[in-house]
């Protein structure tokens, strides 16, 4: 099967969601939705790989990618829809995968909004992408006009599909995976007798993103607040912006919190779930989500997982013991559920055993299997039958 992902380039979901495939037999192109930014490390790693079939990226999209971006600026996205439609058009691929909408899906409609093809395609909501983006009329009005050219959703939570329906889509939904694939193969999974209980760490670790719907704001006020429950705890704070390390760095002089910042991009996936291995509590809020990286690590890992209430994480847990969702814009909710899961050890213990299950279902080997089921439905539905692909062991 012939994938052509239409996705940012830069994006750690991307590299994910197309790593997580190696050994699957799929072969894909990849055509930068943001081309003027800079290849993700794992995608240049697999790119290099002499051993590795899974992915492409054309010639002028490495060499050409930030000329064609600058262009991009001064006629909106025009040049960038016309190559993208040259190669939809040109080239034999089974299916096209979108992955976001309002980068992706946007491209493709600039190309193929007045074009028609028989090739299916598949969109993959990511977080805020229908939840936030659909409040405002300019991209509700465009976010319907993607779904009409859409055969398939690969969705997250149900939130997004009935959000989808009522903007007119008519197609086919996924069953609900992570949008950026599997958190790591099982083996990599520690089992809970190797872990410290999250009752005896001494760190927490907190999502410093400030972006447009990042309120990483919050959750530092919340954790100065909470100073007198901190002491001797290592807090540990990433994805930060260069402004959000300086602000940081001042908050550690001035309040004597071991504090420590971590720029964006900076740290490996490893390195995040080792510190999320270490911790007791996960402090990652937004105004808007869809089934956040923090709470899947922190599932993963056994730190206590506080989260937004914007969020689907709720479609995902059996119960609220195993997570606090707050309002990001009410800081005494998220105070006093900070200091409740670093006061109630019963707490943060009993909910890392029950988080222990979903952790597995979180696994790449699990959502591996999940996604290519997934990609037959996405073959069939269009009406040309074509050939299936196979689970990977």
């Amino acid at each position: 099967m012939r994938i052509l992902i239409v996705a940012m380039c830069d994006s750690v979901h991307t590299a994910r969601w197309i790593s997580q495939l190696e050994g699957s037999g799929l072969s894909i192109v990849l055509f930068p939705s943001t081309p003027h930014r800079r290849l993700h490390p794992t995608i240049t790693r697999m790119l290099s790989d002499p051993h590795s079939s899974l992915l492409r990226i054309r010639r002028s999209d490495r060499r050409l990618a930030f000329i064609f971006g600058l262009i991009d600026l001064l006629v909106a996205k025009r040049l960038q829809g016309w190559r993208l439609r040259r190669l939809i058009k040109g080239t034999g691929f089974d299916a096209v995968h979108l992955l976001e909408t309002q980068h992706a899906g946007y491209l493709y409609l600039r190309a193929m909004s007045k074009v028609s093809h028989s090739l299916p395609v598949a969109l993959s909501v990511w977080g805020s992408d229908f939840a936030w983006f659909s409040k405002f009329s300019r991209h509700r009005k465009r976010i319907a006009e993607v779904l009409a050219l859409a055969k398939f959703l690969f969705i997250e939570c149900r939130r997004d599909e009935l959000l989808a329906r009522e903007m007119g889509y008519s197609g086919e939904c996924s069953q609900p995976i992570p949008a950026s694939g599997g958190i790591g193969k099982l083996d990599m999974l520690k089992p809970l007798e190797a872990l410290d209980r999250p009752s005896l760490r001494t760190s927490i670790v907190v999502k410093g993103y400030t972006g447009f719907v990042g309120k990483a704001s919050t959750s530092i006020l919340a954790v100065i607040q909470s100073a007198n429950y901190l002491r001797g705890f290592t807090v540990h704070v990433y994805s930060c912006s260069l402004w959000m390390v300086a602000k940081l760095h001042l908050l550690r002089r001035k309040t004597g919190l071991d504090i420590r910042p971590y720029r964006k991009k900076s740290l490996s996936h490893e390195d995040v779930l080792t510190m999320f291995r270490e911790a007791r509590v996960s402090l990652s809020l937004s105004l808007c989500d869809g089934l956040p990286g923090s709470f899947r690590e922190a599932a993963w890992a056994g730190a206590f997982p506080i989260e937004s209430v914007g969020s689907c994480v709720d479609e995902w847990v059996a119960d609220n013991q195993q997570v606090r969702l707050v309002d990001p814009q009410n800081l005494q909710s998220v105070v006093e559920a900070l200091r409740e899961a670093l006061s109630n050890s019963n707490m943060v213990d009993q909910a890392w055993q029950k988080n222990a299950a979903l952790a597995t279902q979180l696994s790449t080997n699990e959502i591996v299997a999940k996604v290519l089921a997934e990609y037959n439905r996405v073959l069939n539905s269009v009406s040309t039958p074509k050939t299936t692909i196979s689970n990977i062991s």
